[in-house]
């Protein structure tokens, strides 16, 4: 039986991903802080253990013995850079630090984001081979991230995948655009652009994780061969215009919805309501300067031909399907 352990495992991702391990039968430690919520886990289930990301203390004892490492935590928001830095790039050596002191280091499967490679067209989605262009706080702190890991990869199996929008079952990003669909029945895309985005359903993003790990390419120490080996884009069926993203997903909850263009000055007027209501509580609000930062992009579109054609990857539903399943969650659970 595989033996794996989970960091982040209390969020969105890494709660979804202890499911999906727990249901392979997999063995299982989560990595947790003295304060988190683990009421999303099943502790019978699992293990969980406590260590410091940002310090490293307790990471080698928590590594101890494993097969597989997912690394899932991270930070989305902050209030500076440094803040990125400390979680993102900082959690992420120390954990590869301590991967690499065992005495057989295990796989470590670091969960990054297509904000780490930049933004991407229909006519030119990002793939594992391009350069790096993050226009983001949040996108350099995961390639910051993803380069810190690197260092240690001539002793640990490293592999790297980037998801686009992730979505499903106890996504709160997700549930507030439900929200403001379901009170005005209307979707603000930004500007009168097209602004392509890729998805991807978090069951299916936890299916393409544990297989990079048993199967997947690993990165080398020194890669000059312009594919970027062990990292990975992974998405849903298709793309699409962020207005249709919301048509789909009001449909799925039975609603006609009016896809409006939003000016790009009222993104920006958002982004600083956002910035001072964060500053005045000392914690980072979703939508901020950063955010808006990657919301005018041209748009937010990956490949991910590389992972079907490598490992076999298929998303198991449709958008469509996706994000009935997803609503029906939300109301299931009274959050909707």
């Amino acid at each position: 039986m595989p033996r794996c352990l989970i960091t982040g495992a209390t969020g969105f991702v890494g709660s979804n991903l202890a499911k999906h391990v727990g249901q392979l039968g997999w063995d299982m430690r989560c990595l947790v802080r003295p304060s988190s919520d683990t009421s999303r886990l099943d502790n019978k289930a699992v293990t969980l253990v406590t260590a410091s990301l940002e310090t490293g203390e307790g990471l080698q004892a928590a590594v101890e013995n494993v097969d597989y490492v997912f690394h899932v935590a991270g930070r989305t928001t902050a209030l500076q850079p440094a803040e990125f830095d400390a979680t993102n790039v900082a959690g992420a050596k120390h954990l590869a630090e301590a991967c690499a002191q065992q005495t057989s280091p295990p796989t470590l499967v670091m969960v990054s984001s297509l904000a780490a490679g930049g933004p991407g067209t229909f006519e030119q989605p990002r793939r594992e081979g391009d350069l790096d262009q993050p226009v983001s706080d949040y996108g350099r702190s995961k390639l910051s991230g993803e380069k810190a890991a690197s260092k240690f990869a001539e002793d640990v199996p490293l592999s790297i995948i980037r998801p686009p929008i992730i979505f499903g079952p106890g996504d709160h990003a997700g549930l507030s655009l439900y929200k403001t669909i379901s009170t005005m029945r209307i979707h603000l895309r930004p500007g009168f652009r097209k602004f392509p985005v890729s998805l991807v359903h978090v069951n299916d993003l936890c299916q393409a994780m544990t297989t990079i790990a048993q199967r997947g390419e690993r990165v080398q120490a020194s890669d000059n061969s312009g594919r970027a080996a062990g990292t990975y884009y992974v998405a849903a069926e298709r793309a699409l215009p962020y207005a249709e993203l919301g048509r789909v997903a009001g449909a799925a909850a039975g609603w006609a919805t009016l896809a409006l263009p939003f000016p790009p000055a009222g993104f920006w007027i958002a982004g600083a309501i956002g910035e001072l209501f964060g500053h005045a509580r000392r914690r980072a609000c979703l939508l901020n300067f950063d955010k808006i930062r990657e919301a005018l992009s041209v748009g937010w579109v990956c490949s991910d031909e590389k992972i079907r054609q490598q490992l076999g990857y298929q998303p198991a539903a449709t958008l469509e399907e996706r994000f009935s399943e997803t609503v029906a969650w939300y109301r299931q659970q009274g959050w909707l």
